[in-house]
């Protein structure tokens, strides 16, 4: 009798307790451990993931694959379009495989929350155990909540809280699981398990390594990686994290571990330990440390949202009123901003960055996303989908939460009269032009000042698309009718 684990957005052996706890049941049962991964390409696609984040995730599937062999577990990769279709496939594997017990971490996304809920009682009912485990945040999906049993509605009373309750009950990882079977019980659980496919109807899909894609290459999917990475940025980098993270010119000024956050191949646990021990040995480096903890809380704190206000998963603004905003029909508008044609030169470099790399600055993320909705009054979900379909970290928690802070539509957003200016982000954050000049050559042989702001017509490069005043005035009383 084997233990099935089905990994999902926790493509990792270190610290996964769906995994550790499965083969410490094996362990003491005497019996095997296989593991599944179902790859839902309709599904992704409905949730309006792209090429990059799905390459990635099959990326991050190929090396679990290989760290789960040396572990004597097969993983079964097989095509299963929906998440519905997921429930009846995993039945019948446990059925195929004689698994009495289905091993998986919590998502905090409520379509698969709705799934999960939805295979227990079927599992149940054909003899077979689901355990779901606390796994995507700090603390319990839902846990963080005010003396009267509300939620924070605003980011600094819950980091407070959350804080409070991590040093009640201090945040702990799982290692990595040892062999539970032999290397000859391993041939037999790999027979049977390639079996299955033909028994089951469905396809089969080696995950792989996309070497000829350029966005792919620039992104480390394994999780040898993912700790080295971790263990990098815990050095010097993190020295100056609180000052030089608002700088995109900076190559080291963040961790750049959100694609591995997203696809699970690192916990944010372990992140959290990392930060703690710096804390700890490192005094000088304390305040830095705390500040980026301070970041891994946002990414808790819009998790949590999604659990406990489940219409933020539907595409519903936070603040009810905003429905009201009549936002500008306006495609081509648009298309510029989408291609970095904006006349605004730190706005197009942050758009090129992202067509280019997969990914973006979080300042410049948050730069884009008030340009758009805030100076050309384009609905923030425009935005929001086109950010998913690009990332390679994308992620509906923390780019959902993203959007909707800069669009003064979400819970503790900016409030829609502050706005940032595209010339006084980047004399504050690019003041060279350094990073603008990286990602919009045309300006590359002006001098710093006109990198920023260019003076005239420069070959080759558009004129600002809006007038910021005329833009702001705009959105002005756009807000102003829903009060």
């Amino acid at each position: 009798m084997s233990q099935l684990v089905w990994f999902r957005s926790d493509l990792r052996i270190h610290d996964n307790p769906a995994l550790f706890t499965a083969c410490q049941q094996a362990q003491q049962q005497g019996s095997g451990v296989i593991a599944c991964f179902l790859r839902p390409l309709q599904q992704w696609q409905d949730h309006d993931w792209g090429q990059n984040r799905m390459r990635y995730t099959e990326r991050c599937v190929a090396d679990l694959k290989e760290e789960l062999e040396a572990l004597h577990i097969p993983l079964i990769c097989l095509d299963v379009d929906t998440f519905k279709e997921q429930i009846p496939t995993l039945l019948q594997l446990c059925t195929l495989l004689g698994c009495e017990q289905i091993f998986a971490n919590e998502e905090p996304e409520l379509n698969e929350r709705q799934r999960d809920q939805a295979l227990i009682p079927l599992a149940e009912q054909a003899g077979i155990r689901c355990q779901l485990f606390h796994d995507q945040s700090l603390l319990p999906l839902g846990s963080v909540l005010k003396n009267d049993g509300m939620p924070y509605r605003v980011y600094t009373p819950f980091r407070k809280q959350a804080q409070q309750l991590i040093a009640q009950q201090p945040v702990e990882t799982f290692p990595a699981p040892v062999p539970v079977i032999s290397e000859h019980q391993q041939e037999v659980q790999n027979q049977v398990a390639a079996q299955v496919w033909d028994q089951l109807g469905l396809s089969s899909f080696q995950p792989e390594t996309y070497a000829d894609d350029p966005v792919q290459q620039r992104w480390p999917a394994t999780e040898k990686d993912a700790f080295h990475l971790l263990e990098a940025f815990c050095g010097q980098p993190i020295n100056r994290y609180k000052v030089q993270r608002d700088f995109p010119a900076d190559a080291k000024g963040t961790s750049l571990l959100s694609p591995m956050l997203a696809a699970g191949k690192l916990s944010i646990k372990s992140c959290w330990r990392a930060a703690e021990q710096i804390s700890l040995s490192d005094p000088a480096a304390a305040e830095s440390a705390n500040t980026w903890q301070g970041e891994l809380l946002w990414r808790d704190f819009y998790r949590h949202l999604l659990v406990l206000y489940p219409e933020l998963n539907r595409y519903q603004p936070f603040k009810e009123e905003t429905k009201q905003i009549r936002w500008r029909d306006a495609p081509e508008d648009l298309q510029r901003w989408q291609e970095g044609k904006t006349g605004f030169p730190l706005v197009d470099a942050a758009m090129r960055q992202l067509k280019e790399t997969g990914w973006m600055h979080n300042r410049l993320r948050m730069l884009t996303a008030v340009f758009l909705s805030k100076y050309l009054l384009i609905d923030w979900h425009e935005g929001e989908r086109w950010f998913m379909q690009h990332l390679v970290d994308a992620d509906l928690a923390s780019n959902n939460g993203g959007w909707q802070w800069a669009a003064s539509t979400g819970t503790d957003a900016v409030p829609y009269f502050r706005l940032l200016s595209p010339y006084r982000q980047a004399e504050r954050f690019d003041a060279q032009g350094e990073f603008i000049a990286r990602f919009v050559p045309e300006l590359a042989k002006l001098p710093a000042k006109q990198r920023i702001q260019p003076k005239g017509y420069v070959q080759g490069y558009p004129n600002p698309m809006v007038d910021l005043k005329e833009g702001k005035e705009r959105m002005m009383t756009a807000f102003k009718a829903i009060k």
